[in-house]
């Protein structure tokens, strides 16, 4: 009796019938990875909230799949741009709205920031968690990895909603001990809060929540036991372009 496909073979059939691309090279772009989304909701759950990780895991295969069906009409692309493009053309367009009819059947919005909006909402929740914590170092390193090295498209994705409204007032009432660690990812937490509450209206906002996106990457280094903003280049050069100061809140 043959085996039963795993998600990976389904896909790359999937995605063989459209583009005519190899097997073996489709198989290749449907690889699993172990991306920061997967090692957040590993965190998630050894924190003791399988169910936000379990949520980041079905987002996570959500995004997996559209990026993938991207990746494979990119790839037709590269192959046969010069050669017939009218059919390149016709690919991708098929790429493209498998990707959206991926989207769409989670409730996702099509070409939107929800699935990123939902990844930084579980990251919210670890800083939370580990605020309550002794030593939540691993959390915070967890919830630190999954934000973009650039703050303004930081100040994008934690101004959108996701799916469903998702509440970052519970970052009000958080206590914990006051360890380094914990004081840190409840700052982090709480400054998540405020960058979300920020209207979207124009560059002002947008650089006002950037600016909170970089207290929020701060106070998660020093949560994860890292020097400030490390390796962070363009959050330093943000704080310096904006004269601004990591607020003690």
């Amino acid at each position: 009796m043959p085996k039963k496909q795993t998600r990976a073979q389904g896909l790359a059939r999937q995605i063989q019938a459209v583009t005519g691309l190899p097997y073996t090279l489709c198989l290749k772009l449907c690889e699993p990875y172990a991306g920061s989304s997967l090692r957040l909701a590993r965190e998630l759950r050894a924190a003791g909230l399988p169910e936000a990780a379990d949520h980041l895991l079905a987002v996570e295969a959500v995004a997996t799949e559209a990026s993938t069906w991207f990746a494979a009409g990119g790839e037709f692309e590269r192959r046969y741009y010069y050669t017939d493009n009218a059919r390149v053309q016709e690919v991708y367009r098929a790429c493209s709205d498998a990707a959206d009819a991926a989207l769409d059947r989670a409730g996702f919005e099509r070409q939107s920031l929800d699935t990123e909006a939902e990844v930084y909402h579980g990251a919210f929740l670890a800083l939370s968690k580990a605020g309550t914590m002794v030593n939540g170092r691993s959390l915070a390193r967890a919830a630190l990895d999954v934000f973009s090295d650039d703050p303004t498209w930081c100040s994008d994705i934690i101004r959108s909603k996701g799916r469903a409204p998702f509440t970052y007032e519970t970052a009000t009432h958080l206590t914990g001990p006051a360890t380094p660690t914990a004081v840190a990812a409840r700052k982090a937490a709480r400054a998540m809060a405020r960058a979300a509450a920020v209207p979207r209206r124009g560059d002002e906002e947008w650089y006002e929540a950037a600016g909170m996106m970089v207290e929020v990457v701060w106070h998660s280094g020093v949560a994860a036991g890292l020097p400030p903003l490390e390796g962070r280049r363009n959050y330093q050069d943000h704080l310096h372009f904006m004269d601004g100061e990591i607020l003690e809140r």
